[in-house]
């Protein structure tokens, strides 16, 4: 058996221990574990059985990808657990840093022998023979379907659906909120009547289909009892609806109110957006809570918690979900920050036309097999077509695309073009000592042949046209010969007209990204990185732009037309259930 299954095995060990460790922790006995523990562990052992059975595969490259993708789901998932789990009455808690403290032990061993497994199979070649091909193909559809999608279908109806039975509807205070509930007739006329509006498709019973129509049946049994931004905790009367047709109960939210969190919305919006936006640290956002004195948030594990919230749903999947279609034309660049022993890649993908942030994504390679798995991503939270992207000339990058979308139109930027060009022509006036006005010329010459080219035959001929014998130089040549290869992508912007010429959008986004990189300068893990990305552009698509801004007071949302119900910016996003958890909630 080769090195690199061992350490599969060792893996699956530390998982087995990881989720054993956390049921003593939690309970009394085996039988007050929950069914996805028992799922979970069923999983492990089959998984180590079929390696096991399956040992003679152990040289196919493919095995080890597909192994250490399903391994890391499975890494989330009892990760996941110990953040959630509570012990059971009569189990003593262990003290909350030394809980952490011990999975982030165990974790970063877990993690640790992942990444190493994945560095280890990366030099690996890959296999070209039809045979080869064929038995690769067999061995991920046969772990995919004895392992991956048993286990799917099994934990599938046992993770908690939160809010699955609770609607949002607007109401922008508490004020407005007390006396909204005292008045039944008006929250039959202003809220149930409007469910339609923003309630979701989850939660009824079997077979209740078509058009639904709810009745008022009297408050929960349980008021929320929230901390406000005064620090004080005040209680909130929460009405119930019941469904005519099949008769299940829900409650309704007002939109200050999250789903199952101790604060006041406004208050979560506040500490992600300076979070996010204004690079505040975690030790900022704690210490700005202060003015709420006894309510104030006590824990850095609260801001964490946040992030998870915020960063749980795709931006597409939110964007879907609200109702908001895309142009179809977008702007793609990757950020890159580089850490020791680690590399940092933002994968993200803006509309231009209403700076909406459609995809964010972290990978640590931007190879074309990486980034194409990142793309695919995208696609499959989209509901419309994408025509054409605005990108920089990196060639893994154009492959992926053309590879996951059909028939992409691809336009390279004007601005990535120049720049390359002047740098060239600054080389070549130190190299041949021609004067700055004489570089400044051939600048001048090379930008307006890009900028009034309009299709390739056009600049190809143009670039005939420069008889500077500059241009003959190999410096300036090389630029040269690359504007001519790539002239269908440099006036691509001519023959579609939803194509930019530059990335400016998406370059300003990420910087605000990389602002936020450097400050955070290392991650817990792989997760909490791609957590963090998203919740940065779910943040960045709600929250309004700054006074001063030429959208000022607009944000990418309702530029795209998305309804705001005139609402502060998180409760827009609550009215329309971007932090339901729940996978069939379009």
């Amino acid at each position: 058996m080769s090195s690199e299954l061992e350490n599969v095995l060792r893996t699956l060990t530390l998982l087995e221990k990881a989720l054993d460790r956390l049921g003593r922790l939690n309970y009394l006995e085996r039988k007050q574990y929950p069914p996805i523990f028992l799922a979970l562990e069923d999983t492990l052992n089959q998984t180590k059985l079929w390696i096991r059975e399956n040992s003679h595969l152990s040289s196919l490259k493919v095995l080890y990808e597909s192994l250490s993708d399903f391994l890391d789901t499975l890494a989330c998932l009892v990760c996941d657990l110990w953040d959630c789990c509570q012990p059971k009455p009569g189990k003593k808690a262990s003290k909350r840093p030394r809980r952490i403290m011990e999975q982030q032990s165990i974790f970063k061993s877990i993690n640790t022998m992942l990444a190493n497994l994945k560095a280890s199979i990366q030099s690996w070649p890959e296999r070209a023979t039809a045979m080869a091909k064929g038995i690769e193909k067999g061995v991920s559809a046969a772990l995919s379907k004895e392992i991956v999608k048993e286990f799917i279908t099994r934990i599938k109806n046992l993770v908690s659906q939160r809010g699955e039975k609770t609607y949002v509807f607007p109401c922008k205070g508490a004020a407005e909120y007390s006396v909204l509930i005292t008045d039944k007739q008006r929250f039959v006329d202003e809220v149930v009547a409007k469910l339609g509006c923003y309630a979701h498709s989850t939660g009824h019973k079997p077979g209740c289909q078509g058009a639904r129509q709810y009745r008022l049946c009297g408050y929960r049994k349980n008021p929320r009892k929230t901390m406000t931004q005064t620090g004080s905790r005040q209680t909130f009367p929460i009405r119930m609806v019941r469904c005519a047709k099949c008769g299940q109960k829900f409650s309704l939210l007002p939109s200050f109110l999250p789903r199952e969190k101790n604060f006041v919305i406004d208050v979560i919006g506040s500490v992600c957006r300076n979070l996010f936006l204004f690079q505040l640290s975690t030790q900022g956002a704690l210490e700005n809570t202060a003015f709420m004195k006894e309510g104030r948030v006590k824990s850095k594990q609260t801001l964490f918690n946040w992030i998870r919230w915020l960063g749980t749903h795709h931006p597409a999947t939110i964007l879907t979900r609200a109702g908001v279609t895309g142009s179809g034309y977008l702007q793609e660049d990757e950020g890159f920050e580089k850490e020791p022993n680690l590399r940092t890649y933002a994968v993200v993908m803006v509309d231009p036309q209403n700076l909406l942030v459609w995809h964010a994504d972290y990978v640590d390679h931007v190879d074309e097999k990486t980034l194409s798995g990142s793309f695919e991503k995208f696609l499959e939270r989209t509901c419309f077509s994408i025509l054409g992207v605005t990108k920089d000339k990196w060639k893994p990058s154009t492959e992926a695309l053309k590879k996951v979308f059909h028939k992409i139109w691809i336009g390279y930027c004007h601005r990535h073009c120049l720049k390359r060009f002047r740098e060239a022509v600054e080389e070549y006036r130190k190299k041949s000592n021609c004067s700055r006005e004489k570089a400044s010329e051939l600048y001048k010459k090379f930008k307006q042949v890009l900028k009034s080219s309009t299709s390739k035959v056009n600049l190809q001929t143009r670039i005939k046209l420069l008889d500077d014998e500059a241009f003959l130089d190999p410096i300036l040549r090389a630029r040269i010969d690359e504007l001519r290869e790539n002239a269908e992508h440099y006036t691509a912007h001519k023959q579609r007209r939803g194509i930019a010429q530059t990335t400016s959008i998406v370059d300003n986004y990420l910087k605000i990204v990389k602002r936020k990189l450097r400050q955070v300068e290392s991650f817990r893990d792989r997760q909490w990185a791609a957590l963090l990305f998203k919740a940065q552009a779910n943040t960045r698509n709600f929250v309004p732009f700054n006074p001063g801004a030429k959208h000022a007071g607009r944000s990418p949302f309702s530029l795209a037309g998305g309804q705001t119900f005139d609402l502060p910016w998180i409760q827009i996003m609550n009215v329309h259930n971007a932090f339901l958890f729940f996978d069939g909630a379009l």
